[in-house]
């Protein structure tokens, strides 16, 4: 009887031992804003037109980083002649957009440097203070992903869940306000990591 008691007692124990370690890891939160804004108007004779694209991504870390803003300008001549202008660009030393849990965006004021380096030499840095705010315009969409990778004795599970929406808003630069649209998305990916 004892033989048998010790040998039900060590089977729980095998079993954990056959189980192996296991690892969760869940990835930092990553997130892609983009919104940007078109006018042209014609001016003798041709039509010169002004892009604002403005867009924060996530760092590798899964950290906001900077908001970004380009200022591109240029002509469209009555033969069709394309002509650049200029092409503004630069990102903010600090501050985030803000992304809510409907997926709405909105970035407070924020100071950002823009130079112009589409021509020979780049031009004298100015300093723009930007502002936004972005609603979605229809229903989020959620796309959710799983892999399995073996490497040795250890299988890895990795579930990876995106949120996307389309959005519209505005944008104010130095004080002038201009109607924009864009999307963002947002994803999170966790994994499983079990060894024999």
């Amino acid at each position: 009887m004892r033989r048998f008691g010790v040998a039900l007692l060590a089977v729980p124990f095998v079993l954990l031992l056959a189980v192996g370690p296991v690892a969760a890891d869940t990835s930092p939160n990553g997130s892609n804003f983009s919104s940007s804004s078109s006018s042209c108007a014609t001016t003798g004779g041709r039509e010169v037109c002004t892009d604002l694209n403005l867009f924060a991504s996530s760092n590798e870390d899964g950290s906001d980083g900077p908001p970004c803003l380009e200022i591109f300008k240029y002509s469209i001549s009555s033969n069709g002649r394309f002509t650049v202008i200029s092409d503004e660009f630069g990102c903010a030393s600090s501050g985030a957009a803000s992304i809510g849990a409907d997926l709405s965006v909105s970035l407070d004021p924020t100071d950002i440097s823009l130079q112009d380096c589409s021509k020979r030499t780049c031009s004298a840095p100015r300093t723009v203070t930007v502002s936004a705010s972005d609603s979605p315009t229809g229903p989020i969409s959620t796309t959710t992903t799983r892999s399995t990778t073996k490497s040795g004795s250890c299988t890895t599970k990795m579930t990876t869940t995106d949120q996307f929406a389309e959005l519209a808003g505005t944008m104010t630069i130095d004080g002038t306000v201009y109607d924009e649209q864009g999307s963002v998305d947002v994803f999170t990916s966790t994994s499983i990591t079990h060894c024999k």
